[in-house]
């Protein structure tokens, strides 16, 4: 059984799931403190809501949201699929387009970093080599047309330097000699019965 090898992840896909995490550490901040202050401890202004009961849904949502946001990622990076993660991060853009346009929402800057971050993600997991590695769930199916995602490593012992790698066996016409263990050192070159 071949076991796809990890470090064969496209670039489009590690760079996608690392911009989509910009939403991350607000999502965390802001669920705890919502839940906080909805569930544990009395305000006497509630921050977004107009009731305490407000905040502490509010925190839930926020900590409902950062799990689907993640699980997208995990999805993605393992090539089982990009609509989850496509999803959380069209809603992440959404909601800092509408807090990057509502000036009562504070500072622009947060928002406008996010929907950078949101729209980056969204891009670089709509080009060919993430949809290659959705369709290939991570390198362990086929791709379309019969050709495999990433090719497979020799699974026989070669010679150093040889095919695998890309040029001639070491010792050989690269280096001016025969195979390494052929006549040069006193053995058969590849192939050639000793005797």
């Amino acid at each position: 059984m071949n076991e796809p090898d990890p470090t064969r992840t496209p670039a489009t896909v590690i760079a996608a799931v690392a911009a989509g995490t910009a939403v991350v550490p607000f999502l965390i901040v802001y669920s705890f403190l919502f839940i906080v202050r909805g569930g544990f401890v009395e305000v006497d202004q509630p921050d977004i809501t107009s009731s305490r009961s407000g905040e502490l849904i509010a925190g839930l949502v926020a900590f409902a949201f950062l799990i689907f946001v993640l699980w997208g990622m995990g999805r993605l990076i393992n090539g089982w699929d990009r609509w989850v993660f496509l999803a959380g991060q069209l809603l992440t853009a959404g909601v800092a387009l509408s807090l990057l346009l509502d000036s009562a929402s504070g500072e622009p800057q947060v928002p406008a970093v996010v929907l950078i971050a949101a729209v980056l993600a969204l891009t670089l997991a709509c080009l060919p080599p993430s949809w290659r590695w959705v369709a290939t769930e991570g390198g362990h199916r086929v791709a379309v047309a019969g050709t495999p995602a990433h090719p497979a490593a020799p699974e026989g012992p070669q010679a150093l330097g040889g095919p695998a790698l890309g040029g001639p066996a070491l010792g050989g016409p690269a280096l001016g000699g025969p195979t390494l263990g052929g006549p040069a050192l006193g053995g058969p070159v590849s192939g050639q019965p000793s005797g």
